[in-house]
């Protein structure tokens, strides 16, 4: 079924609320939000909406430029398209070379561990009131958003993250965005595990 305007806003709403809430998870509720076509057809904005239908008409593919979006921090897609299409772009190409991407960024990071004579345990943990060096690195746009989804499939960071009021303060929706792309982006993990267990071996002996 071809994507009208009024779908095109549920799947935003859906996507929005997934990636900035806790409660909310896209894949738990199958996507459903309210809203009517009536109080769809009275939204200022529809236009707007009704327009990214007619030119992305595929459900799948509006949903993962949706989707693409909110984990890259860009929630106005809808209004401000040419760097929504970026992003979208920038999306797929990771997905087609996750492993490379993440063999990249894995050796940026101990690259830099090895540079600044870090120890191991400052990677991941807050240590001495100083940020983690991944979020260090992350937020220094050095290393990407899937690289740190699938480090925290493997090691769970994210957890002590959640703990931690500062983090929460000023980087909470970065943290949120990174936890919320679970089953969103997607690789082979024969392909991808053995890159992390050389990476853990190569940071052990850092």
């Amino acid at each position: 079924m071809t994507v009208n305007g009024f779908k095109a806003y549920k799947y935003y709403m859906a996507v929005k609320l997934h990636f900035t809430t806790d409660k909310y998870n896209v894949f738990d509720t199958g996507g459903k939000v309210k809203g009517s076509v009536d109080a769809f057809k009275r939204r200022s904005d529809r236009f707007h909406f009704e327009n990214i239908a007619h030119k992305i008409s595929e459900d799948k593919k509006l949903i993962q430029y949706y989707v693409a979006n909110f984990a890259y921090g860009n929630p106005g897609m809808i209004w401000e398209q040419e760097e929504a299409q970026k992003n979208y772009v920038t999306w797929v190409k990771r997905r087609e070379s996750i492993a490379y991407i993440f063999r990249e960024d894995t050796m940026k990071i101990l690259d830099h561990c090895e540079k600044e004579r870090l120890d191991k345990n400052r990677l991941y943990s807050f240590v001495g009131g100083d940020y983690p060096e991944l979020l260090k690195l992350y937020i220094g746009k050095h290393i990407t958003l899937e690289t740190m989804r699938i480090l925290d499939d493997f090691d769970s960071y994210l957890n002590e993250w959640k703990l931690n009021d500062s983090l929460a303060l000023l980087w909470d929706g970065e943290r949120r965005r990174i936890e919320k792309c679970k089953r969103f982006v997607k690789y082979d993990k024969a392909r991808i595990e053995p890159l992390f267990l050389n990476f853990k071996k190569e940071l052990d002996v850092l």
